[in-house]
């Protein structure tokens, strides 16, 4: 992408200087796009409630895990061998299903977070397209991903890419 970025503007400092001229740029935050948009709020909200409600049924099974364990640790000395063997196994057993139910959580809520993120960035690539070809824009570049170090303020379209997505939405 930084390959294809300079060569572009290599070529464009190239070429003559009337074409130049003619050249209208603008850059975006993505970021900011898919934090600020309906959207991108209403995507954050719906994970937010997937997150906590795995988090409450983790805490359930952190929860019992835990009693097990003040279980084991109050009353094991009591015990006899056969009763401690068995709810020390029990233990071991609720403590690898917490333990996977965490992994496989963190994994999910990772690919759900990749999933919402690629879908709004699909859309709000349409919606740029659409105002490039609109207003004539020659190059519209990603402020953070394509290497940009500085555009000057005046190029940034963000707030505007914003409100065409919001309201095509």
């Amino acid at each position: 992408m930084k390959l294809l970025l300079s060569t572009v503007l290599i070529l464009a400092a190239l070429l003559k200087p009337a074409f130049a001229a003619d050249m209208k740029v603008g850059y975006i935050d993505i970021q900011r796009a898919l934090n600020e948009s309906e959207s991108g709020q209403k995507a954050k909200k719906r994970f937010k409630e997937q997150l906590d409600r795995l988090q409450k049924d983790l805490e359930r099974q952190k929860d019992k895990v835990d009693a097990l364990k003040d279980q084991l640790a109050k009353k094991g000395l009591v015990m006899k061998d056969e009763e401690r063997r068995s709810l020390e196994q029990e233990y071991q057993r609720k403590l690898r299903e917490f333990e996977r139910a965490y992994e496989d959580s963190q994994g999910e809520l990772q690919q759900k977070d990749a999933e919402l993120t690629r879908e709004l960035i699909q859309e709000i690539q349409i919606v740029i397209q659409e105002i490039g070809r609109k207003e004539g824009y020659t190059l519209i570049f990603e402020q953070s991903g394509s290497g940009l170090l500085y555009g000057d303020s005046s190029l940034d379209i963000t707030e505007q890419i914003l409100k065409a997505y919001d309201k095509s939405k």
